[in-house]
């Protein structure tokens, strides 16, 4: 993009899977998408769409430069180490002019208290990011508190966004999700 970077925007790249299951890919995109639609709410912060920042996954490219073919001025990166019940996040918010790392996190919880990380992840880049943007407060509504209907929406929409044979699949999950 053209011209000068608004210091109010932010992408959030993909989180690493470091599981040592790499089925569990679908976890760590889905914490990075729900991450966005967190972020995405905060008044004043302008957040890159994940169609956009998820192009750059496996890209051999550094912070700066994904930021200037982004056209943002802070990015988000990170890890998800998920073992059984347990689950470890990594996240770290950069300026991406500077390449200084702002702030960053590890939390270690249970799956049960997957909903509140994100809530706290979000806040602590809030936190972060407080004097430019002069506020706060971020206010997350997880979307359910039923674990394993998440973790089915989950996979059946990492199914759906293969398409072809794998839409009656992920049709199946996310029904079950529902019910």
């Amino acid at each position: 993009p053209a011209g000068p970077v608004d210091p109010h925007s932010i992408a959030l790249l993909p989180f690493a899977n470091f599981s040592p299951a790499p089925d569990d890919a679908y976890f760590a995109d889905g914490l990075s998408e729900e991450l966005i639609n967190v972020l995405a709410r905060i008044p004043g912060l302008k957040v890159t769409s994940r169609s956009s920042s998820f192009l750059f996954r496996d890209a051999d490219l550094g912070g700066r430069e994904i930021a200037a073919q982004l056209g943002v001025a802070h990015l988000v990166s990170g890890s998800v180490r998920r073992q059984g019940d347990s689950v470890r996040i990594s996240a770290q918010l950069v300026d991406a002019a500077s390449d200084k790392l702002l702030w960053s996190g590890t939390y270690d919880r249970q799956l049960v208290d997957i909903f509140r990380v994100q809530e706290e992840i979000s806040q602590a880049i809030a936190n972060a990011l407080a004097d430019s943007l002069g506020m706060r407060t971020v206010q997350v509504a997880p979307a359910t508190a039923d674990l394993k209907a998440y973790e089915l929406y989950l996979r059946g929409r990492q199914l759906f966004a293969l398409r072809g044979s794998n839409l009656e699949a992920a049709r199946s999950l996310v029904t079950e999700a529902v019910e």
